[in-house]
């Protein structure tokens, strides 16, 4: 396994090297965006990129303007890397405020954000979710869900117990550290391989204009999926569906096949292996 670092504070590329080094890890380090799109990066597995980055214009092609003024350095580095090896397990790394603009381009090319700040541990568990950390590779579920407790348990021992997957992220179970809700799920939304959407009759709602009640999901469920769906595309494979019972859904994504739990997780257990087999290797 060999990573390409490129990090211009010399004692914190140090420290990644070292981390790297001690799971024998062959590392290299670059300290700017010019060296690094010098490297030969076919001869790498994974780079580390931080996304602010000197740069000079004339020897990396990379202008004021595309870098957002060295704001984003990394971002179009790490695009450029990713064009000369498609294989590449990129990490970004930051100690500041990633803009959205950043945000979006990484969410669409499954390359995950890493705070300085977050600690080693937070570094580490990403590299070896891409497989380029040396510890355990197997897949990282989130888990989007309303008020059914039994649906969502049936689903976290599915993944966990017939799939032998990682322990999948439910929010409400995450530490907060100070953040608000929505920062909390960016956070994590970057870090997953695929994401479960529990679809359930959890709210009562009545049309105006009409007397019928019908039943929906909780409107953070709503929300959630149409992030991922904004974020990793409807087309990517990467967000499972699954309804359980009778529930109204919105106009816009009628079509979509769903899988159905109305009889437990379990009975529709290989119509999910079957989903996601094609997106993990190790399924």
């Amino acid at each position: 396994m060999r990573v390409l670092i490129v990090e211009d504070d010399s004692f914190y590329a140090q420290f990644i090297c070292e981390l790297l080094q001690d799971r024998r890890i062959t590392v290299d380090s670059v300290r700017n965006a010019e060296d690094a799109l010098r490297a030969d990066i076919e001869s790498f597995d994974g780079a580390i990129v931080d996304v602010m980055l000197p740069n000079d214009p004339e020897m990396s092609g990379i202008s004021a303007e595309e870098s957002r003024g060295g704001f984003a350095t990394g971002i179009c580095v790490a695009r450029r890397l990713l064009k000369q090896n498609a294989k590449l397990q990129v990490v970004l790394i930051t100690s500041g405020v990633v803009n959205s603009e950043s945000e979006a381009w990484a969410l669409r090319n499954s390359v995950p954000f890493v705070g300085k700040d977050e600690g080693t541990a937070a570094l580490l568990r990403v590299l070896d979710r891409l497989g380029i950390g040396g510890g355990e590779t197997t897949p990282l579920a989130f888990i989007v869900h309303g008020h059914d407790e039994v649906a969502l348990m049936q689903l976290k021992d599915y993944i966990q117990n017939t799939l032998q997957w990682r322990e999948p992220v439910v929010l409400r179970e995450q530490p907060n550290a100070g953040k608000t809700v929505v920062e909390k799920f960016e956070e994590h939304a970057f870090q997953v391989d695929c994401v479960f959407v529990l679809i359930t009759p959890d709210d009562k709602a009545i049309a105006t204009g009409s007397d019928e009640m019908k039943r929906r999901s909780r409107q953070n469920v709503i929300f959630e999926m149409g992030f991922f769906y904004g974020s990793l595309g409807r087309r990517s494979g990467r967000i499972l569906l699954l309804h359980n019972g009778p529930v109204d859904l919105p106009s816009d994504i009628a079509g979509i096949v769903w899988i159905d739990i109305s009889n437990g997780v379990k009975a529709a257990g290989e119509q999910i292996r079957n989903e996601v087999r094609s997106l993990v290797r190790s399924v």
